[in-house]
């Protein structure tokens, strides 16, 4: 697989006859509001059930601020949003689920330091019953899988400089049974859950700050096998996994901090070692694959700290083309989520930034 930057778009088709894709922002128009908080990351999920993505912003980081639910109106407009929480949290990620089954969205927020907060949600989404899960530590990062396969949603965190948790449902959305994973020394920003090795159990791939990336084998008891990949000067702060080459192995993409991003492709040994580098050191914070244009080509988008964001599209011979977003705007992104906000059938992008208005681009073939 090779990698060459062809052009940046400027409005037309590079070749007469492919549709054109564009990542349109209206000048700011579309935001998920207009607050300017600390803002980590953004998850879009239908929390009223209502068969269009709603956002939920997790604010804070380090320090005390309000998180909030924006409700779509079905066309990718957020007019109508409510907090979430009585009080305000240090928060650096936000994630919906049921997790105790009663057929209500409860939400699950990660915590820098302070209790982590589950929302149970109710007939009126007024999500005023709470509970706290896992330990107090600086989580970074939370995700929701069914680890122990009995049939409930379990939530799975990302700590820096402490051991990793997995927290455990009941099946009635109480927590108190959990396990760690990694070292009390890892400074883990994401963990992102896949079958990496196709036997059938959910494994965990971290994004470490400094240290080399790790691959947690599940044996089906949540009992782990440890593999590293990567480099232990990369300061990785995000990773996605997909199958770039095709070749019936998962593949690993992260985004570095200073340096340039790197795939690391899979293969039956479980090795990680053949490797393709990006030609361009970035600061990048967060990054996502998936098909924006529904060419079937995989496409990358890179959210980037006081720089550029930009999206690599794939192409049918491999290579990627480099659109680059809005040149005007330099935010601190922290966080890149994605999703279909206007329900027209290509998935949107959206930027989670720290400090100024969090913005999302719609995608559009011409």
């Amino acid at each position: 697989m090779r990698y060459i930057l062809l052009i940046i778009l400027l409005g037309f088709s590079l070749n007469g006859i492919s549709q054109e894709t564009k990542f349109f922002n209206a000048d700011g128009f579309f935001s998920i509001g207009t607050q300017s908080n600390r803002t980590a990351s953004i998850a879009l999920f239908d929390v009223d059930k209502d068969g269009d993505l709603d956002v939920l912003v997790a604010n804070g980081r380090h320090w005390a601020e309000q998180n909030y639910l924006y409700y779509n109106d079905g066309k990718g407009g957020f007019k109508v949003a409510q907090p979430i929480g009585r009080f305000l949290d240090a928060s650096y990620a936000i994630k919906s689920a049921d997790f105790n089954g009663d057929g209500f969205m409860d939400i699950a927020v990660a915590n820098d330091n302070v209790e982590n907060k589950l929302y149970f949600g109710s007939a009126n989404n007024s999500f005023t019953e709470e509970a706290s899960f896992g330990s107090i530590s600086p989580s970074r990062n939370l995700e929701i899988a069914d680890i122990d396969n009995d049939g409930d949603l379990d939530i799975i965190l990302s700590n820096r400089k402490a051991k990793n948790e997995i927290s455990l449902n009941d099946g009635q959305g109480n927590f108190e049974n959990k396990i760690t994973y990694g070292n009390q020394s890892d400074q883990t920003i994401q963990t992102k859950l896949v079958d990496i090795n196709k036997d059938g159990f959910l494994d965990l791939i971290t994004a470490e700050r400094k240290s080399r990336n790790r691959i947690y084998l599940n044996d089906g008891k949540l009992n782990f096998s440890e593999i590293a990949f990567g480099s232990e000067e990369d300061e990785t702060r995000s990773i996605d996994v997909a199958d770039f080459d095709n070749d019936g192995f998962q593949d690993i993409i992260t985004g570095n901090l200073g340096s340039e991003n790197v795939i690391y492709f899979g293969n039956k040994e479980m090795a990680f070692t053949r490797h393709f580098k990006f030609e361009e050191k970035r600061m990048t914070a967060s990054i996502k694959v998936a098909d924006l244009n529904k060419d079937g080509f995989l496409d990358i988008v890179e959210g980037n700290s006081e720089e550029r964001n930009f999206v690599f599209l794939g192409k049918d011979n491999g290579e990627f083309e480099e659109i680059g977003l809005r040149e005007d705007v330099r935010d601190d992104t922290y966080h890149i989520e994605i999703g279909d906000l206007n329900n027209d059938g290509l998935p949107d992008i959206v930027e989670a930034n720290s400090g100024t208005w969090n913005l999302y681009y719609r995608t559009q073939k011409k």
